[in-house]
């Protein structure tokens, strides 16, 4: 291969041999001229050499002489010039906008200015030469350095950030320069969120893409279009996810950027994902509003004269389309899709059909987009009654999907639209078996696909009760009731993540190699939330306020992180089963759960609709699922009227609406409350709105009057306790520790709160600090609690330990939980205050309070507020936490909040490895607190092998019985957390 300088450039069009020209970017990339390959198009055009940076084609040049002349026989530099702009229009995915001369060197230099339509990055044209000759090098801003040498345009005595300001300054407004290295890392994440949005793996797409996000904010900033491109696809990450305020802010944030960008295909494909967000919140109107505006949009650009033009693409893949018509199709079938949603199957039979012909009328016709399209006419189809249409449609979308995807997550959407169709025409059996097929293929996907949706199961679940209702065979029926309670436990639930369910693997220690194992890869995972904490502390701040050193490393430890963490699944896989059910959605087995449960206790889980929801009720001999005609909205609106109910207005209690918890109870237990008859023990996993509710508050009957002590609470009937999930459930019914703790008792009362004088309490002005440390200043609002100190002393004394460790005032700190040996302590008890996010800390992450430091603290260890991330770090192993403080089982934004029927403080104390906990839901004053506990502790004293949850519902129903706190706001907050059957004391210390 010769080697080819620059000066001899003008042999290279017309010799056709391979070149090897060796010059850099501005960043140090090498770059080079490859084998030269003739132009596209007509005879006429020149042999194009193209240039090569870092491995990857970046752009071309062309020299014309006697005998090529592409740009026109004798033509003039503004005739060259505009062909030259469409030659990169329609060969290389570039759109140029205008042309200025430069000053450098002897020779004019015209130079065109452009951007590449994959990332949007600027890309530039040198053209030199008169009417007679014309050399011309086109590539990425960045290789002006490469594309001037080979052209001989002189700029050695120019310095780099001279010239790299130069040409920043070309476009209108300065255009930053991003390494080339930096660019493929940022479609390389991108790509691999697009694959794992594929696998409906929305957690590792959100992971990536902000990654993506981060990298693309510094090279680019917050205006670039493609920074916009990013934000929309994660806003729509996260509101596959369920996290509708999140999404919506990203939303909002890239929206002024697509609109000041001029390009109608950008804004065609915002209003359909602003469709799509609307549509998975419930907001069908809105949604609809959307669609067809999106629509309209995709009409006008398939319907312009200048379609290529027009198509400055705005894709996830980053691929450049030549042709709009399969997003019109696409944009078509998500109207059908809505208007089946409320309920006019005529019109969206007519979309779905429009969609179709459009699809076929298309150059190109993608293989996934075809099959959603049939899908959709399969479901319109069936609405309609036309069922042989609907099989056809169906049968070849999943075909298709089948060839190109295989059984993974886009298989299994299909299957459940296909049952979804045959449960609507009471198709039950047919329904029933593309549902079986979907729930087999989606065990086998990795965990992050939440590929079945709660709404998704509930047609399920109605065609499996109608085919049991018919059923004679016991068995049959049975079997039939174990497969919808399988797919009940893989449905997801937003928010849900292993590390709760590896809490509960963690406490045993039967397997000590294997707890340990679990216990590392969970302080893995905390790492990896924490690290994103801040990663998003410093995101949120303006570009030229951001630390992007902090960024790097914080970036670079979470990837290591994830590795590890990987690599300890790998090594959990090969020695556990068990954990490979945690891995994969495989469910506990029913006949497992039957075998934990005694006689007389009962599990009760819900599936929780948009519209309507169910429960399933598991006994030892039997399994109850029935519908529940209440959804996720009507359901949060009934508990948020109970909750007015347990509030403080001015110095009085609010009345409670005994009337509102009776329904309640009705609407979730009334079609099993015969096999309730029979339970003293019901273990709750609640979901969604029922979270934020004690279900010991509602009422079992209709009341009469408005005494409260006679209320048929359901707590004065049976005791309950909530789980954190079925598998926390199995795991903590089958591991028990083998033997008991050395200490007793750790007690935390009446941290002080006020600085002593000698503290130096000048703080910086700083608010809020990247590592979350809590300022002095912000404990200034705590008001003390004396009280504590003699309600822990009461149920030391109750409990008759003589071992006990009390810490209060000073002695409250921090360095308590830091430096002794909490997993040796049986009980932990913490009285103090639970403060939400941002009231003393920055970080937005719930905490307890404990004694104020001296002076400022230099890391989070030491600044006297222990949040959430904190405590899910924390070694404990204690049988049972007390967590005497408001709203200790309060949603948070805690980045350790993984699920529902745990929140916040209480969800990290269970992580770090509590088997059971006792919370609080509201405030609770203190004198009603320390008589609850009492009572409580009172009565494990004098029967130490008396469950929790037990003596729990003892003192609560002491309570109801005495007129000045039968009121529930004064007994009702507290909730047990565990499995039901656990002890204040371990069965070795009971004996």
């Amino acid at each position: 291969m010769d080697e080819l300088q620059a000066d001899n450039l003008p042999d290279i069009a017309n010799s056709g041999n391979r070149s090897n020209v060796h010059s850099h970017t501005f960043f140090g990339e090498s770059c080079k001229l490859s084998e030269t390959t003739p132009g596209k198009g007509s005879q006429n055009l020149p042999y194009k050499s193209e240039i090569i940076c870092g491995d990857e084609l970046n752009g071309f040049v062309i020299k014309q002489g006697d005998q090529y002349r592409p740009f026109g026989m004798k033509a003039s530099l503004d005739e060259a010039i505009e062909n030259i702009s469409n030659l990169i229009s329609l060969d290389h995915g570039g759109s140029c906008e205008g042309s200025t001369d430069l000053n450098l060197g002897d020779q004019p230099t015209r130079v065109l200015i452009c951007q590449n339509l994959t990332d949007r990055s600027p890309t530039l044209a040198l053209v030199v030469g008169n009417g007679v000759n014309f050399q011309v090098a086109y590539g990425s801003a960045s290789a002006f350095p490469f594309l001037a040498n080979i052209l001989q345009i002189e700029i050695s005595s120019i310095s780099t950030p001279e010239l790299m300001k130069l040409v920043s300054d070309l476009w209108p407004t300065p255009a930053p320069l991003a390494s080339l290295s930096d660019r493929r890392l940022v479609a390389s994440k991108w790509s691999a969120a697009r694959d794992a949005s594929e696998r409906l793996d929305y957690a590792a797409a959100q992971t990536h893409l902000e990654a993506a996000l981060e990298l693309q904010l510094r090279l680019y900033g917050e205006e670039h279009f493609t920074t916009a491109a990013i934000l929309i696809d994660l806003a729509m990450v996260l509101g596959y996810q369920e996290s509708f305020e999140a999404g919506y802010t990203l939303m909002r944030r890239a929206e002024p950027i697509i609109d000041g960008s001029s390009s109608p295909t950008a804004s065609a494909r915002l209003a359909g994902y602003r469709a799509t967000l609307a549509s998975l919140q419930g907001d069908l109107s809105s949604a609809s509003r959307f669609a067809g505006d999106a629509t309209a949009k995709w009409r006008q650009i398939v319907g312009s004269d200048d379609q290529q033009m027009l198509l400055s693409l705005f894709q996830s893949d980053g691929q450049q389309s030549i042709d709009a018509q399969p997003e019109l199709a696409l944009s078509l079938a998500r109207e059908a899709a809505l208007l089946l949603k409320r309920d006019d199957a005529v019109s969206a039979y007519a979309k779905a059909s429009e969609a179709l012909l459009t699809l076929n009328s298309a150059q190109e016709k993608p293989p996934v987009w075809h099959s959603e399209i049939l899908a959709v006419l399969g479901e319109t189809s069936s609405a309609l009654g036309r069922l042989s249409a609907a099989q056809t449609y169906f049968t070849k979308a999943i075909s298709i999907r089948k060839t190109h995807q295989g059984d993974g997550a886009g298989t299994v959407r299909l299957l459940i639209a296909q049952g979804r169709a045959y449960q609507r025409e009471a198709m039950n059996v047919n329904a029933i078996i593309s549902y079986r097929r979907a729930i087999e293929i989606a065990r086998e996907l990795p965990r992050g696909s939440n590929v079945l949706q709660t709404d998704d199961l509930i047609p399920f679940a109605r065609a499996v009760l109608s085919e049991a209702d018919i059923l004679e065979d016991p068995g049959q029926k049975t079997g039939l009731m174990a497969e919808l309670y399988d797919a009940f436990q893989i449905a997801f639930v937003p928010g849900r993540d292993e590390v709760v369910d590896l809490a509960s693997v963690h406490i045993s220690d039967t397997d000590p190699a294997l707890a340990e194992l679990a216990n590392s890869l969970k302080q893995t995972l905390l790492g990896q939330s924490e690290l994103r904490g801040k990663l998003a502390i410093e995101r949120e701040r303006l570009a030229n306020e951001r630390d992007y050193n902090l960024v790097d490393n914080l970036t670079q430890r979470l990837e290591q992180e994830q590795n590890r963490s990987n690599a300890l699944r790998n090594n959990l896989l090969k020695q556990s089963p068990e954990y490979e059910r945690l891995i994969y959605n495989r469910p506990p087995d029913l006949g497992l759960v039957r075998s934990l449960l005694a006689p007389e206790e009962a599990l009760a889980t819900f599936l929780i609709g948009q519209d309507s929801s169910f429960v399933q009720i598991v006994t030892r001999e039997n399994i109850y699922i029935e519908p529940i005609d209440a959804g996720r909205d009507e359901l949060a609106r009934i508990v948020r009227g109970l909750r007015r109910g347990l509030e403080i207005e001015g110095r009085s209690v609010n009345e409670f609406p005994l009337e509102d918890a009776h329904f309640l109870y009705k609407t979730l237990f009334g079609a099993v409350a015969e096999p309730l008859s029979d339970i003293n023990r019901l273990i709750v996993v609640p979901t969604g709105p029922l979270s934020n509710i004690p279900f010991g508050t509602l009422v079992a009957s209709p009341p009469v009057g408005k005494d409260y002590r006679k209320a048929d609470w359901l707590v004065s009937r049976m005791a309950i306790t909530h789980a954190p999930s079925v598998t926390s459930f199995v795991n903590l019914r089958k591991t028990t520790p083998a033997e008991a703790l050395s200490k007793s008792f750790l007690g935390i009362a009446n941290p002080r709160f006020n600085a002593p004088r000698t503290a130096l309490l000048e703080e910086t002005g700083e608010s809020c600090n990247p590592e979350g440390i809590a300022l002095p200043g912000r404990f200034d609002s705590l008001d003390q609690l004396p009280d504590t100190i003699d309600e822990v002393s009461s149920v030391i004394a109750s409990l008759g330990i003589t071992d006990a460790d009390l810490f209060a005032d000073r002695e409250a700190k921090e360095s308590v939980f830091r430096s002794r040996s909490l997993n040796q302590y049986n009980v932990i008890y913490i009285a103090t205050h639970a403060v939400m996010p941002g009231e003393v800390a920055c970080q937005r992450e719930p905490g307890i309070a404990l004694a104020r430091p001296s002076d400022l603290s230099a890391s989070r260890d030491q600044d006297g507020f222990l949040d959430a991330s904190e405590v899910a770090a924390l070694q404990i192993a204690a049988n049972l936490v007390v967590l005497s403080a408001c709203n200790t089982a309060t949603s948070g934004n805690s980045a350790v909040h993984k699920g529902d029927a745990l929140s916040g403080l209480a969800e990290s104390f269970f992580i770090a490895g509590a088997r059971s906990l006792l919370v609080t839901h509201w405030q609770v004053p203190s004198g009603a607190t320390s008589s609850l506990m009492r009572n409580m502790f009172d009565a494990v004293g004098k029967d130490r092998g008396l469950a929790t949850d037990s003596a729990l519902q003892r003192a609560q129903i002491s309570a109801i019985n005495d007129r000045a706190t039968a009121h529930p706001f004064f007994w009702g907050a507290f909730s047990f957390v565990g499995s039901g059957k656990e002890t204040v004391f371990f069965k070795e210390r009971a004996q």
